[in-house]
């Protein structure tokens, strides 16, 4: 946690100097459960003003089909969440013969959820239902790190596409060996807060590819100007209480 903190201090630093625009500090992807889960432990150690969505505040109004494509706990074009709203932005412009509800979003259990998300999750999370894209308003626009579990995604390739405050963007790929039956914990910290982010995948022509995601985390770290100015300060205070002494 120590050697975490030291590295995250030196790069918004430096970052505060180097860049009067949007900039992040730290983006990551802890792949397999063991990493994914030591990742989400280090990334609620070192940041604050927390707000978690785990998705299973919604009750079950869908339905159980005859298999995990007809099953759903959940069915709607967006969610409202506590920390925001995800919406289809671009259902799967190829679907097949087995898709159902291609405009909707899912919320999703083990007893409904298909490939290897239901493996990964003992409780509800949001499932893409092969949306191409997938946009998440932020919750209130007043945050600059987030961390959440992603599973079963970039089989085909993915990006997340994040929008900041100051109207600048940035594209990360979501390059991995991410494959079904796969979990990675996703972790960003940036020095501008950040209103939106779209989660963009490729599918291709007749490729069927989707995701889920739970246990979503807002949350705050001290922006690097204000690290560089509390830094600062206690030169100062330093320097004086030497010149006193």
């Amino acid at each position: 946690m120590k050697l975490f903190s030291r590295a995250l201090l030196g790069v918004a630093l430096v970052g505060a100097a180097s860049s009067a625009s949007a900039a992040l500090l730290k983006f990551e992807a802890a792949y397999g459960l063991a990493d994914a889960t030591a990742a989400e432990a280090q990334f609620l150690g070192n940041s604050h003003n927390q707000t978690t969505e785990t998705f299973n505040g919604f009750a079950n109004t869908g339905q159980v089909g005859s298999s995990d494509q007809d099953s759903w706990i959940q069915a709607a074009p967006s969610f409202d969440t506590a920390v925001g709203t995800f919406s289809m932005q671009s259902p799967e412009a190829s679907p097949d013969g087995n898709d159902v509800n291609p405009g909707d979003l899912m919320i999703e259990d083990a007893t409904t959820g298909e490939f290897g998300r239901s493996d990964n999750y003992d409780s509800q999370w949001l499932d893409s239902n092969d949306a191409d894209s997938v946009l998440w308003d932020i919750l209130d626009g007043q945050y600059n790190a987030f961390g959440f579990y992603i599973s079963d995604a970039n089989d085909q390739g993915a990006a997340l596409t994040l929008e900041f405050n100051d109207g600048t963007t940035e594209t990360l790929d979501l390059t991995s060996p991410l494959r079904n039956g796969n979990i990675a914990y996703i972790t960003l910290f940036s020095d501008v807060y950040f209103s939106n982010a779209s989660l963009v995948f490729n599918n291709g022509v007749g490729d069927n590819d989707g995701w889920g995601i739970d246990n979503v985390t807002l949350a705050k770290v001290p922006e690097p100007g204000t690290l560089a100015l509390f830094g600062l300060g206690m030169m100062g205070l330093v320097i004086a209480r030497r010149r006193k002494a």
